[in-house]
């Protein structure tokens, strides 16, 4: 994927970040490009080997086709039998660790439709973060506030909690 300055691309861990430009670094006695990123969700810069961008899992900004299939992971009735508590929150914990958000838009849906009673304290935590994650995204890909954001990914997991009732 190729970088250019003001760019805003999506860091697995970190979320959105702006490419700050491609600066010089000496590793080992070699020169190797560096991508100068600024993390846009907290004041933090991040500086990423450009020959790992890949490999470290750097993408693009989501496109509105995408958005849409992440909406229909949200309504979707999950699929499985729900875990034990700890393992539930263990599968979790890897799955939003991986970065890719359609593991977590399936762990939003999850976590909504466990069950009538709101999530315990560890996995409503668990969905705030992911939840944060996908509004921010959406955002960007939608270009509207990460609060309208929010209202579809709430409405999408409502359409699910619909769904699952019936």
């Amino acid at each position: 994927m190729p970088f250019s300055e003001g760019q805003t691309i999506v860091h697995p861990f970190h979320g959105p970040v702006l490419v700050e430009g491609v600066i010089d670094r000496k590793v080992n006695g070699q020169t190797i490009p560096f991508l100068q990123l600024r993390v846009l969700t907290i004041d933090l810069d991040i500086a990423v080997p450009v020959h790992r961008a890949d490999e470290i899992g750097l993408r693009p900004v989501s496109s509105p086709e995408q958005v849409s299939e992440y909406l229909g992971l949200l309504a979707a009735t999950p699929s499985g039998k729900p875990l034990q508590w700890t393992r539930r929150i263990k599968d979790f914990n890897e799955r939003l660790s991986g970065g890719d958000i359609k593991e977590t838009c399936r762990v939003i849906r999850e976590i909504t439709l466990a069950g009538p009673k709101p999530p315990a304290s560890a996995e409503g935590q668990m969905l705030r973060q992911a939840r944060a994650r996908v509004a921010v995204e959406l955002s960007l890909a939608l270009q509207v506030t990460e609060d309208e954001a929010a209202r579809m990914i709430d409405e999408a997991a409502a359409t699910g909690m619909v769904a699952q009732a019936a």
